[in-house]
């Protein structure tokens, strides 16, 4: 699998009629450097850490990396396909049973938070939670909206 990641760029300035073209950069089969390579390319800064953060957890493959640098080049910015991906995610792999999330946080809490919400779960996320009950927690998800983040149900369960 190969990541090949495209930058708009004007290949002939004088003829702005005629439509843009790409510049491949060089392919890698190192999802960590595909990271770093879509942070150069699409110029997301080092202060942009809830971005970055998102990017982490979204884009776990090489494959996924791959998709994000295709998809990339009909979106306004990176946030915005995040927030797709994020979505597309909960309707792909989410719960649709109550049982289930309650099943999978009994046997790992963090792991079960990251699959109903599609965002990390970080510990100081859980700690805003004050109930321990995962029912009452799946009842408020979907009483704010299946696309809602950890924080906002924290605030209600």
């Amino acid at each position: 699998m190969t990541i090949l990641l495209k930058k708009l760029t004007h290949t002939n300035p004088s003829h702005a009629a005629q439509p843009d073209t790409y510049s491949i950069s060089q392919a890698t089969h190192e999802r960590n450097i595909a990271l770093e390579q879509l942070f150069v390319e699409f110029e997301i800064k080092p202060t942009a850490v809830i971005i970055i953060d998102d990017m982490k957890f979204m884009l776990k493959t090489v494959e996924r990396v791959n998709e994000f640098a295709n998809r990339m080049l009909s979106e306004d910015s990176p946030l915005s396909l995040i927030v797709k991906m994020r979505k597309e995610d909960i309707d792909a792999y989410g719960y649709n049973v109550k049982a289930d999330f309650v099943y999978d946080y009994y046997r790992n809490k963090k792991a079960a938070f990251e699959k109903l919400f599609q965002e990390p779960a970080h510990d100081w996320k859980m700690d805003r939670y004050e109930t321990d009950d995962p029912e009452r927690i799946y009842d408020t998800y979907f009483a704010q909206g299946k696309y809602s983040h950890m924080t906002e149900v924290a605030l209600f369960a």
